[in-house]
């Protein structure tokens, strides 16, 4: 019996990972295999900017900004667009690509990993706030997301989630400073968004952990360090240190405006897309990249309501500091529009904001019903707009 006893916490501490290898396999299959249906089977759209997607195994996982981020995997930042792309995930692109197979494969390998750490340490943090019924609920809800595909893409949201969330986690749960300094200072080289990650870390060495001001805030710098090491490297090359941001700019026409305005060119482009988001013939029995465009506003604006519907609902829920974090998440495709759509990109920003896939999976989790439903509609709507992305239309 006394042995029994001492081995229960480490079984119990090993349970999770069972649950989040099958939930991982199966979900990164089902989009993998429905990614390679599209891109087989489908007509194909005419490509649009440059650079396209590089030659080679699972290429077509590298559309859009997958094609950015594999040139500079493979040539390094060659001109004045690519400094909008932070360096971490090419880099670890480029590191992986020192074996044979190609950028877009080993982009696609360094997704998948990076979005399995995400799912353990969502897990953690949810079954630390809330119960293990609320955890698995929220990584089911995290991994069947209907752009979840992004994590298998040549895109840095895997690396963004597993970084960020980790950093949190090693704070939160295993109150590992160093950790969290580490795996914060790559999340801040990753995107731009990951300098708000000091807000849920400044409050939780400070108000939470007690921890004197002459210990946080060296702990604060290095973890944004990322970031500055970027900005420095900028500066020396550029002569600015924001010059990812004149490259947005510049290159992408991202400049800021009153929220209202966003809103309500969003609204109108949602309102025009509805006649092709819903009859998909329009959308899949031609080449022109217009359709998918349209398809692309009503799915924008959908990601924002719920996005909000969850933020309303994470206000009682969520600890302040999360609740913060994943709001000011979601502010940049809001207040930063580009000129081609309102709200572009809001659906990969829902997945960055992933202290609401907590609140997602608590809501789940209190009807037995409700976890299987949307598992069910969120991979039928998972399937639509993974064809779109393989097939090169535009979805987010």
């Amino acid at each position: 019996m006394i042995v029994a006893r001492q081995r229960a916490p480490a079984l119990l501490a090993r349970e999770p990972l069972p649950f989040l290898a099958a939930v991982f396999l199966v979900s990164r299959a089902f989009f993998l295999a429905v990614g390679a249906v599209g891109h087989a089977y489908l007509v194909q759209a005419v490509p649009a900017g440059s650079p396209l997607q590089p030659p080679g195994f699972l290429n077509y996982w590298a559309h859009w900004d997958g094609g950015w981020y594999a040139a500079i995997a493979t040539r390094g930042y060659y001109d004045a667009a690519t400094p909008a792309f932070f360096p971490a995930y090419p880099g670890a692109v480029a590191g992986l690509n020192l074996l044979p197979g190609g950028p877009s494969l080993w982009g696609v390998v360094a997704s998948t990993v990076a979005f399995g750490a995400a799912m353990f340490f969502l897990y953690g943090l949810a079954e630390q706030l809330f119960d293990r019924a609320t955890a698995r609920a929220a990584a089911i809800a995290f991994a069947f997301f209907p752009t979840a595909f992004f994590f298998n893409a040549v895109y840095t949201e895997a690396l963004f989630v597993a970084l960020a969330s980790g950093s949190i986690w090693a704070l939160r749960v295993r109150r590992n400073v160093f950790v969290s300094i580490v795996l914060a200072y790559f999340a801040t080289a990753t995107r731009s968004i990951g300098v708000l990650l000091l807000v849920p870390l400044a409050y939780e060495l400070v108000v939470r952990q007690r921890r004197r001001l002459v210990e946080a805030v060296p702990a604060l710098v290095m973890s944004a360090g990322g970031f500055i090491a970027w900005t420095v490297f900028l500066w020396r090359r550029y002569g600015t240190p924001l010059y990812f941001q004149h490259a947005e700019k510049k290159i992408w026409g991202r400049q800021l405006v009153a929220p209202w305005h966003t809103l309500a060119r969003g609204w109108t482009e949602a309102v025009d897309g509805v006649g092709y988001a819903f009859r998909p013939t329009r959308v899949f029995s031609t080449a022109s990249a217009l359709p998918p465009f349209k398809v692309a506003g009503v799915v924008d604006l959908l990601a924002l309501v719920l996005a909000v519907a969850l933020l309303v609902a994470a206000w009682r829920m969520l600890p302040v500091e999360l609740w913060t974090f994943s709001l000011l998440v979601l502010l940049p495709p809001v207040l930063e529009p580009s000129p081609v759509m309102a709200l572009m990109s809001m659906p990969r920003y829902v997945l960055a904001a992933f202290p609401l896939f907590i609140v997602l999976g608590r809501l789940l989790a209190r009807a037995r019903i409700a976890l299987p439903v949307y598992t069910a509609a969120s991979g039928a709507v998972g399937v639509y707009l993974t064809f779109l992305f393989t097939s090169w239309r535009w979805i987010a």
